[in-house]
């Protein structure tokens, strides 16, 4: 597996230090009240890409394995990300579309569809947000995180089985 590079290297692939900047000063407000640059945002998301990535082959039992809560917080992140793009409006640019399509195309490479919103199950805050946005419907093809969806969804079926 070859290494992602990091985020400030996968920066300029799309964006020429002027649209850096700008990007770094646009801000976006979260629902803490907190707000954040964009550029920090969509560097986050890649790099939440990136360490999924890097979990798919990680056995459970290793410290720096993401879990389902990992990939909740990266999902938020997400929504974070398309706030502040939808923000953008007019200044939306073609470096910043290209950036967010390759961190998105890597993330559904290394996810499938949650048919059977596993996610839901796992974390009940989420529920309801797989209507709203395609990446709250997508879960990890394999990792810790993936094992830990399925313990969730095979206690919930032994539980229901018992049931009666």
């Amino acid at each position: 597996m070859t290494a992602e590079p990091e985020a400030g290297e996968w920066f300029l692939r799309y964006f020429a230090p002027e649209e850096l900047d700008r990007l770094e000063q646009f801000p976006v407000r979260i629902p803490t009240g907190h707000e954040f640059g964009l550029l920090g945002l969509l560097g986050a998301w890649h790099t939440h890409v990136c360490r999924l990535r890097a979990d798919l082959e990680l056995p459970d039992s290793d410290p720096s394995a993401c879990g389902v809560h990992d990939l909740v917080t990266a999902l938020f992140l997400r929504d974070f990300v398309d706030r502040g793009i939808t923000t953008l409006g007019t200044e939306r640019t073609a470096g910043v579309d290209a950036a967010l399509a390759d961190a998105d195309a890597r993330f559904r490479s290394l996810t499938e569809e949650d048919g059977v919103e596993l996610l839901a199950v796992a974390e009940p805050e989420t529920a309801g947000r797989a209507a709203e946005h395609w990446w709250w419907r997508r879960i990890p093809l394999s990792g810790p995180a993936r094992r830990e969806l399925d313990r969730v969804a095979t206690r919930g079926r032994s539980g229901q089985a018992g049931e009666g």
